[in-house]
């Protein structure tokens, strides 16, 4: 079973080919048309006159994503053109390497099955061996300095399609492979993040404030932790409906996300910062966090909404457990609550702040 990568891939492919080698294809055989009437070589012009209409009709089968028809036309219409040109012209005018192509060029297409290819791989080798063995001289003599130059041009074309189909499936492959990187990347963020408020959510907030964590002590620098709660918010759901909620927990989310460190929701009103001392005063960082929040309105339904909100900080100078920490913290946040709200309790000297 195709994997969603190879369907991409495979439409892609699928997609170029049809346009980029239809359109070489036809070119060619408009080529060969000319040059066989010029030479009046009634059956090889036929031949490659229902080739051209073939090649443009093609494109509908490809609007319509009906690639098996185009690949067996297309299987039938090389090796057939290949034969019997190679059986009236003569094995030196190398029409026979069109085969070789065909035989190279079904590997390249993700929507052939592998017994398809090892099949149609297998008649193209035995069809040119029967060919090398039986055929010499054709039928027609062409003037050698044109059997020459025709000889040529059926090597060099040969060598353009393999090397467009080549080019063709690799910039499909970069392609959905970029796509699929940039799919991973998105994925990422979304698992990472929090929907409404763009911050780290509690799970992967919790992994890089461990990491953080250890860091720090391992650099012998003081680190803090800061679990903050929006002052009243169940009045604002209450008051104006959960969308005015949501507008007070982002406008909190954007002030906090320019904290020099991590920003984390820790869950509905709360949330957590993680800052070192490398970033200054933990403490006055968070008080101007906290002025910052209460001097900002936000405007909702015509009304200035006033919001608050109030922390609790636990700063270190060694190693301690994220669940320690966060429980101090989450202690001194239940006395700032209960002491007025609107504020940034921590202990400095030995004395709640």
């Amino acid at each position: 079973m195709g994997t969603i990568y190879d369907a991409r891939r495979g439409t892609l492919y699928n997609e170029r080919i049809m346009f980029y080698g239809n359109l070489i294809a036809w070119f060619v055989h408009l080529l060969f048309c000319l040059l066989f009437w010029r030479f009046d070589i009634t059956s090889l012009f036929i031949s490659n006159g229902v080739s051209v209409l073939y090649y443009t009709i093609s494109f509908y089968f490809v609007h319509k994503r009906w690639y098996g028809i185009f690949f067996t036309g297309l299987f039938i219409e090389v090796v057939y053109n290949a034969i019997i040109s190679t059986i009236i012209l003569g094995w030196d005018v190398n029409m026979h390497y069109f085969i070789l192509m065909m035989a190279y060029g079904v590997f390249f297409m993700p929507s052939v099955t592998k017994g398809q290819r090892i099949l149609t791989t297998a008649l193209a080798m035995v069809i040119y061996s029967i060919l090398f063995v039986n055929v010499s001289d054709g039928m027609v003599t062409l003037p050698q300095p044109i059997e020459q130059a025709l000889g040529l041009f059926c090597i060099l074309s040969t060598v353009m399609m393999i090397a467009g189909l080549s080019f063709i499936f690799e910039s499909a492959v970069v392609e959905v492979t970029d796509e699929l990187e940039q799919s991973n990347e998105q994925l990422q963020v979304l698992a990472s993040t929090d929907g409404l408020t763009g911050l780290l959510n509690r799970k992967i907030g919790h992994e890089r404030v461990s990491e953080s964590i250890e860091q720090a002590s391992r650099d012998g620098i003081s680190y803090a932790i800061a679990l903050c709660d929006i002052d009243g918010f169940k009045s604002f759901n209450e008051t104006y409906g959960h969308d005015c909620g949501d507008r007070v927990i982002q406008q909190v989310a954007s002030i906090l996300s320019s904290v020099d460190g991590l920003a984390i929701r820790w869950g509905g009103e709360e949330f957590l910062l993680f800052y070192t001392n490398s970033s200054g005063d933990v403490y006055a960082i968070t008080e101007q966090l906290r002025h910052q929040i209460e001097s900002t309105r936000l405007e909702y339904e015509g009304e200035q909404l006033h919001i608050t909100m109030t922390f609790g900080l636990a700063v270190r100078t060694q190693f301690d457990t994220l669940e320690e920490i966060v429980k101090e913290a989450d202690d001194y946040l239940r006395k700032g609550k209960q002491n007025g709200k609107n504020q940034v309790r921590f202990v400095r000297k030995g004395e709640v702040q």
